[in-house]
């Protein structure tokens, strides 16, 4: 009798025992599971972000190529055919433009407060003596420029419907050279390498200095900044469009170390007008334009 209640027992703790085993595996399992959930969820997220810049270089001729800050020329290949790991680097690398730029920024702004408390410990300077002012950029877009003409070809062409509803260039327009983002790929796009672009400032002003910048090698996934431009002409547009002044002919580098270069101007007129004639690029078969600024004083 007290080997049969025995063997109950031994098997009521057997029964126990392994409720409780399979209780923790189910529980871990389900835990685990919903991990794998979330990582998938996230993958997923991922993936619509990669098939959305997928459905973008697929159905608008006008984007760039592969992601990069290269416009598509009428010659070159599609995107399908590069591998998934190129696109999410160049999603990883477009995402980190942004920050470049922030840190650009705030490296400027650490040297230029160093050099100044240097030059003022150095070299001491009467109290009545005036302090600099930051130069203004007149031909930002946040404080009131645009662009009010364009002679250029479009990347993948134009039809009269296009021209219609002024979508020639809705993929790159040229507004993105006016604006402060370097994003790869966000800049003013045109085949070919001449374009003619007419900028109304936001104040009325002697023109001192223009500045032209392009996008870094390294934040491109080629590798490649041959669509940067190379020559170009500047001209001052009177108030009556009557005559215009030659301000300048340069030419941009494209130096490694140099991306931002800045061109003196001397002219006594005051404009509100300048006409940008960009001549030639660096080899690409597409242009793309930037950021220019405008530098001068008012009135």
């Amino acid at each position: 009798m007290d080997a049969c209640r025995r063997a109950k027992k031994r098997v009521f703790l057997t029964y126990l025992l392994s409720f409780v085993l399979l209780s923790t595996f189910f529980y871990y399992l389900m835990a685990y599971n919903s991990r794998n959930n979330l990582g998938i969820m996230r993958l997923r997220e991922d993936v619509d972000d990669i098939s959305h810049i997928l459905r973008q270089q697929q159905t608008g001729s006008g984007k760039f190529n592969c992601l990069g800050g290269e416009p598509k020329g009428l010659g070159s290949g599609s995107c399908a055919n590069r591998d998934v790991s190129a696109y999410v680097d160049t999603l990883f690398k477009r995402k980190m433009g942004h920050l470049m730029d922030d840190v650009y920024n705030l490296k400027k702004q650490v040297m230029s407060a160093d050099c100044s408390s240097k030059s003022a410990q150095s070299t001491p300077k009467p109290e009545s003596a005036s302090l600099a002012k930051p130069r203004i950029n007149y031909a930002s877009e946040d404080l009131g420029a645009r662009i009010i003409n364009v002679k250029a070809q479009p990347i993948g062409g134009t039809n009269f419907i296009k021209r219609l509803l002024g979508l020639d260039f809705s993929a790159n327009p040229p507004v993105n050279m006016i604006r402060a983002g370097l994003s790869p790929g966000a800049c003013f796009g045109f085949n070919g390498h001449q374009a003619n672009v007419t900028l109304h400032l936001a104040k009325t002003i002697i023109v001192e200095a223009i500045t032209l910048t392009h996008v870094a090698r390294e934040m491109t996934p080629s590798f490649c900044v041959k669509s940067a431009p190379k020559n170009f002409d500047v001209y001052g547009l009177r108030a009556d469009n009557s005559k215009r002044e030659l301000l300048g002919q340069w030419s941009y580098d494209n130096a490694a170390n140099r991306r931002t270069q800045s061109y003196s101007v001397r002219s006594e007129y005051f404009y509100r007008n300048l006409a940008f004639s960009f001549n030639s690029n660096h080899g690409a078969n597409s242009t793309c334009i930037y950021r220019v600024e405008v530098y001068g004083r008012l009135q």
